[in-house]
């Protein structure tokens, strides 16, 4: 029996079809259907930014995987508009670098959950959209890691501006070495999907280094409060959830066909990325509570 990929697909639908018609994946090139155990739900090949977008107003195997991402970013957009006022009330003797590195993770949250929400919107355009947004929506992956660094490590050494600078630099390197990586159409595929994610996961946990170092650096106790670190070992764990559900394909890989729609591993995966950017948000906010209240340096 010949594989799906080199099964020749029936004639994609033409630019100009507006139906709301979903297909099976051996009806759709394997490029699109590239997860093996989602077989049914797919939008035709509408060669159509239009049409593409016209598909939020339907169910089919990328709704929730749009959504997930899309109204975390318009919740993190219209907070962030009223964030201002929010944190000079709470504090309001803080400086403006302070409030800088929260504004950069919560810009960097919002590229990366519309990108991500625009790439699984396009996917079904062409083959040349979901190849170039594919690797914009690991580079704003990319982009939130480096993102969710900067104010963890601003805070953690909030007296040490030299150790701030070494750290973030550290990060910025591995992000810009993991982007260029991923950009790279030569290392896509399900052939070097475990490399990809191996490069993320590298990243993500190099957080070790700093937090490593600021436990030798202070008292346990007080480095934990002071950069918020019990909530950073939750959103390792919600991440590292979600990579595995990503990885294994499950549950869709032992029921197929039952978690088309609701319930599969990408959708899961982006869940906990969700619960894991929440997570980070509150260990932010609760450095920043500590550093404000126990101000080992001064003020500047």
């Amino acid at each position: 029996m010949a594989s799906r990929d080199t099964c020749k697909p029936p004639k994609e639908p033409s630019r100009h079809d507006t139906s709301e018609k979903l297909y099976d994946s051996h009806e759709v090139p394997s490029w699109y259907a590239h997860n093996a155990w989602i077989t049914t739900g797919y939008r035709p090949v509408t060669k159509s930014i239009p049409l593409c977008i016209r598909s939020l107003s339907y169910l089919h195997n990328e709704t929730v995987n749009i959504y997930s991402h899309l109204i975390p970013a318009v919740v993190v957009l219209l907070a962030s508009y009223s964030f201002d006022r929010y944190f000079i009330s709470r504090f309001p003797q803080a400086t403006w670098a302070d409030e800088l590195v929260f504004r950069i993770f919560l810009t960097t949250s919002v590229i990366c959950f519309s990108t991500s929400a625009a790439y699984h919107t396009l996917i079904c355009h062409s083959e040349t959209f979901a190849s170039l947004w594919v690797r914009l929506d690991y580079v704003a992956i990319i982009f939130q890691i480096v993102g969710s660094f900067i104010p963890g490590l601003y805070f953690g050494f909030y007296c040490e501006p030299q150790l701030q600078k070494v750290y973030w630099s550290m990060i910025i390197t591995l992000g810009t070495i993991t982007a260029t990586m991923v950009i790279n159409p030569s290392l896509h595929g399900p052939k070097w999907k475990t490399l990809r994610l191996s490069a993320f996961v590298a990243t993500g946990f190099s957080a070790f280094a700093p937090i490593i170092h600021g436990a030798l650096l202070f008292p346990y106790g007080q480095f934990d409060k002071q950069t918020g670190l019990r909530y950073y070992y939750l959103e390792g764990v919600l991440i590292m959830m979600g990579v595995w559900f990503y990885a294994k394909h499950f549950p869709e890989s032992c029921r197929p066909k039952r978690y088309d729609i609701f319930g599969a591993s990408h959708q899961l995966f982006h869940f906990f990325i969700v619960l894991s950017a929440i997570a980070h948000y509150y260990g932010v906010m609760s450095a920043m509570e500590w550093n404000y209240m126990n101000q080992r340096c001064q003020w500047s």
